[in-house]
């Protein structure tokens, strides 16, 4: 899927679905690249490698035909930059708890005027020279996705402060995060949670910001179900899993199977 074609389906409301990748493995992306989904996360947050080794995860992304993001592992403008100059199609930003945050995020993603992402003609981004660059960078601030994960009790109460900048595409408040705010921590279906949820998308809709959701569900029926309940709220962006989680879960299930066959 090419990059503008992602960033317009989000921005006319389209259900995209995706997962995580947390290992340090260009095999493990190619493998999620040939599943069908939409987009893969390559978490620089949450896996323990750095951005030489997410640089070829983007390429494995980039050779199965699935669209590849970055979730940054501070909300650092560099990072912000060098994470699309080697050729992410976006990025999800952490920590992300007042408007000033969300500025910043969304500036270090664009190129100026829009905002003051460091210019490099030499960048992979860029065709390492090879492409023109003013249409290049034309390109990059229509196509890049800015997804900011919003946290925190401040997040919370700054939400519509955050949702007035410009630029933001997607914003990502998972449920557990939510409860831990709202003084209900580990209840992700308190009713509490299930109405600021509510709220929450309510709000990012009238501004045209999509809501993202992640699901831990492993069981196919489950994963169904869990995904059916955020779309009847609203939610368009949804991220199944991670590598890890559904690796070790289907190993799992497979030593279930024949380990008692040992004797």
């Amino acid at each position: 899927m090419e990059s503008t074609g992602f960033r317009e389906l989000i921005k006319q409301g389209k259900v995209v679905i995706g997962t995580w990748a947390q290992m340090a493995s260009p095999e493990s992306v190619e493998i999620i690249g040939k599943s069908g989904l939409d987009f893969v996360v390559i978490d620089t947050e949450h896996g323990f490698f750095g951005l030489e080794t997410a640089e070829n995860l983007v390429r494995a992304a980039d050779a199965s035909g699935i669209v590849p993001l970055i979730r940054v592992s501070h909300k650092n403008p560099t990072l912000i930059m060098k994470a699309l100059d080697m050729g992410a199609r976006g990025v999800i930003v952490p920590g992300v708890s007042t408007k000033e945050d969300a500025v910043q995020a969304v500036h270090a993603a664009k190129y100026a005027p829009l905002g003051n992402r460091g210019a490099c003609p030499c960048i992979r981004a860029a065709g390492h020279m090879a492409w023109d660059w003013t249409e290049y960078a034309r390109r990059a601030d229509e196509s890049t996705v800015v997804f900011l994960l919003v946290e925190g009790k401040e997040g919370v109460a700054n939400f519509e402060d955050i949702l007035t900048v410009e630029g933001i595409d997607v914003i990502l408040m998972g449920p557990f995060d939510l409860s831990v705010a709202l003084g209900v921590g580990g209840q992700v279906n308190h009713p509490l949670v299930t109405e600021k949820l509510e709220q929450m998308v309510r709000l990012a809709q009238k501004k045209g910001i999509a809501m993202a959701a992640v699901v831990f569900d492993l069981e196919p029926d489950s994963i169904a179900a869990a995904t059916r309940r955020w779309l009847d709220l609203g939610v368009k962006v949804i991220m199944v899993g991670t590598d890890k989680m559904l690796l070790s879960h289907a190993l799992s299930k497979v030593s279930s199977a024949v380990v008692s066959l040992k004797g």
